[in-house]
């Protein structure tokens, strides 16, 4: 029990120093020394459950290593995450959360790590339409996602002056969201060509954006 709250612990840390940036943030390192914060209740506890779901630990690494779990192969998935300072108002407000654009602006960030890790020679000449891309999936709204499991954990935090000085209690609601790769994949392509077909042509250019769409699926 006690490493699995660890465990959860340290998948804490990750959310809170994410938080709700707009830029991706590295897999965050294994904690070694005492987080600043107690685990005081989670899901699991209260129903008498001393695991985490798989999909909750595999979140420490990111989206892609949810992905390889059995459970969700030949899938795309999204977390999100809703923090509040009582279980009940935290829960209400994940219920009446509009996931639609979370998942589009998480989606764009997948899209601009993608872009920035494709081994494609000429990148330079489709700045722009990279960006178009990257802009317009953040705006779209995407269909076939379907919340596939929640969590939730309350959390104390304490001051940084390693004396455990009371900081703040909060809770997280966590959000599971799926797609089928196959789904997602077309509405990505829609955006892909779309853009491609509005960016002015040099031959160069065509080359480039056909090279990175062809490539771009492999670092998806």
């Amino acid at each position: 029990m006690k490493k699995t709250l660890y465990v959860l612990a340290i998948l804490l840390m990750a959310f809170a120093a994410m938080g709700c940036a707009s830029k991706p943030s590295a897999p965050p390192p294994i904690a070694t020394n005492t987080p600043p914060y107690d685990i005081l209740q989670h899901k699991g506890t209260t129903l008498g459950i001393t695991t985490l779901p798989g999909w909750i630990e595999a979140s420490l690494q990111g989206p892609k290593a949810v992905e390889r779990l059995a459970d969700y192969k030949d899938k795309f998935v999204v977390v999100v995450d809703v923090t509040g300072r009582d279980l009940e108002g935290t829960s209400l407000a994940a219920q009446r959360l509009n996931a639609d654009p979370e998942i589009s602006r998480f989606l764009s960030i997948r899209v601009k790590d993608t872009f920035a890790g494709a081994q494609v020679g000429d990148k330079d000449k489709i700045e722009t339409y990279m960006e178009r891309v990257v802009k317009s999936v953040s705006e779209a709204r995407f269909s076939g996602f379907l919340k596939a499991a929640d969590w939730w954990v309350q959390i104390r935090w304490y001051k940084p002056d390693g004396k455990k000085t009371f900081d703040r209690d909060e809770f997280r609601v966590l959000q599971l969201y799926t797609v089928d790769k196959a789904v997602l994949e077309q509405q990505l392509q829609k955006i892909l060509s779309g853009e491609a077909a509005a960016e002015p042509k040099t031959p160069e250019k065509e080359r480039a954006m056909q090279a990175v769409q062809q490539a771009f699926y492999e670092g998806f």
